[in-house]
């Protein structure tokens, strides 16, 4: 009597030598394809967090530049303009220049602390310390 037409080895549900060694082979493949795939997939989220932390840390220092700019026109502005009322030139314009420049700095620090408040909450953050190339 002859064999069954969907029976492919030696014995029945057994694998030959050969094809044992070419289901390995596929295997380890598959594996180190896998392997490949998750190491770009982490590789990009992590070039992908590191942009949008780069991006943050850009609209941070942005703003923190408009606002110490224009701390200092409108100290500038509001010493001028008394000065050209009560014509006290120069006098009430550097008082008042020197005022708008140091609360553009106290609002600076204001900013950085909340900036690193929010970094850390994300899990990063600012100035921490990296390992020199000689370590």
């Amino acid at each position: 009597m002859s064999d069954p037409p969907d029976k492919h080895g030696p014995a029945s549900g057994e694998m030959s030598p050969q094809e044992r060694a070419r289901f390995e082979h596929r295997i380890s493949e598959l594996g180190n394809r896998l392997g490949e795939a998750r190491s770009r997939r982490d590789s990009e989220m992590s070039a992908g967090a590191d942009a949008e932390t780069r991006g943050r840390g850009m609209a941070y220092g942005m703003r923190m530049a408009a606002e110490l700019v224009v701390a200092v026109v409108v100290g500038g502005g509001i010493g001028w303009s008394l000065d050209r009322v009560l014509g006290s030139r120069p006098w009430l314009f550097l008082v008042f220049f020197l005022l708008g420049f140091a609360a553009g700095v106290v609002n600076l620090m204001r900013a950085y602390e909340r900036m690193q408040r929010d970094f850390t909450a994300k899990g990063g953050g600012i100035g921490r310390s990296m390992p020199d190339e000689d370590e």
